[in-house]
């Protein structure tokens, strides 16, 4: 299947001049989608749905774009369940757009992703109280000569001033986050961002993840668009959660780029998570073997991702 969308993507990157990033290079590539679903890819279907609904390389067309929409749900593709749910939960208050394609099709639809549930937050550590020390019995009763002891009272007062600063600033370090933090429920119930960007590669605006096992998180992105050296990328990404441990608030997490297309000249907006790092080439296809990182749960709505191949760590925030 990889081999066959790098094929067809790679055909039109020929067939079509760099500079021609116009709606004739649009059409080609609804084209190469709509003949990859027809076949029955889900991603694909998934694709030719959105791009039906947003008229992108095509005439906009409500009706085709949720039959694509529900045949990609049918294969429990992420997305297309959320999609479908959203316009479920919709029905009450906008005009029902399913209700001919629904008698045509009575089939059950896939169970929607898990319900969003507010995480209890957790109990911030009990300050302890500034105890200012006070001064040794002993040395108070020793005998000194008056001007000496004037002198000492001095030197015991400096001596106490840094004593409230050093108590108080003790708890503040808490670098290690609580033990047992439900990861799965911390992940699946918000939208992970990254410097105010919605995350490629974890719940987001931008990715739908699915529970697969009680291990394991399958995200896929919709299409997303990048600039890399002057070139306007246009791109999938599906990411793995792995590892999960509730003990120590940690999970593996491994996500592969799948370039659909290379425009010659940059995009003039874009809506995927800025290139920092190099992480993906100009080059259509799977980019494998794709990018692996740790990541630990400080609370329930703060994430650190490490890459050990390159010493980076991310600091990911959820709403």
């Amino acid at each position: 299947m990889r081999q066959l969308v790098a094929l067809v993507f790679l055909s039109f990157v020929v067939a079509f001049n760099a500079n021609a990033d116009n709606d004739d290079v649009q059409q080609g590539i609804f084209d190469a989608y709509l003949k990859l679903a027809s076949g029955g890819d889900a991603v694909a279907q998934y694709v030719v749905a959105q791009r039906y609904e947003n008229g992108k390389g095509t005439a906009k067309n409500q009706e085709r774009a949720m039959y694509w929409y529900e045949m990609a749900a049918k294969q429990n593709y992420p997305l297309a369940v959320v999609k479908l749910d959203g316009y479920k939960k919709e029905q009450t208050t906008a005009e029902p757009v399913l209700t001919e394609k629904a008698q045509k099709e009575p089939e059950k639809k896939p169970s929607p992703p898990p319900k969003e549930t507010v995480a209890k937050p957790k109990a911030k550590p009990d300050i302890a109280p500034v105890v200012v020390a006070q001064a040794p019995p002993a040395q108070a009763n020793k005998p000194k000569p008056v001007e000496p002891v004037a002198r000492h009272e001095e030197v015991k007062q400096e001596a106490r001033l840094p004593a409230p600063e050093v108590v108080a600033k003790a708890p503040v370090v808490v670098e290690s986050p609580a033990p047992n933090i439900n990861v799965m429920q911390a992940l699946l119930t918000g939208k992970w961002k990254r410097n105010l960007q919605d995350a490629d590669f974890l719940p987001s605006a931008n990715a739908a993840c699915l529970q697969s096992s009680n291990a394991e998180v399958v995200c896929f992105s919709a299409e997303l668009t990048r600039n890399l050296d002057n070139n306007g990328l246009t791109y999938n990404v599906k990411s793995v959660i792995s590892g999960i441990n509730n003990k120590e608030a940690k999970f593996n997490l491994r996500y592969t780029y799948n370039v659909v297309h290379i425009a010659g000249k940059p995009h003039e907006q874009t809506n995927g998570m800025r290139n920092e790092v190099n992480d993906m080439a100009v080059k259509t296809g799977w980019q494998e073997p794709g990018v692996s990182m740790e990541c630990r749960l400080r609370d329930e709505r703060s994430l650190t991702c490490t890459r050990a191949d390159r010493k980076m760590a991310y600091q990911f925030v959820r709403d």
